[in-house]
């Protein structure tokens, strides 16, 4: 599981609305509110899924850290 580095919230989004960025990845923007905000874990696909919509060039350990399972 993964839980977001929220700090880096803006930086990720640059300028998307959380309501486009979930749809574009196909999750409820309720969820990715819980993600971005630390709120809740994450699998590690949709952490990638989260990353490459946004930055292509990123990883998952740069907007995430890697938690118990």
């Amino acid at each position: 599981m993964y839980i977001f580095k929220k700090e880096l919230r803006d930086e990720l989004l640059d300028g998307r609305s959380v309501i486009y960025v979930a749809k574009k990845i196909g999750i409820s923007r309720v969820w990715l509110y819980k993600i971005i905000n630390a709120e809740t874990k994450t699998s590690k696909a949709i952490a990638y899924y989260l990353v490459k919509a946004c930055n292509p060039e990123a990883e998952i350990k740069d907007y995430f850290d890697r938690v118990g399972d």
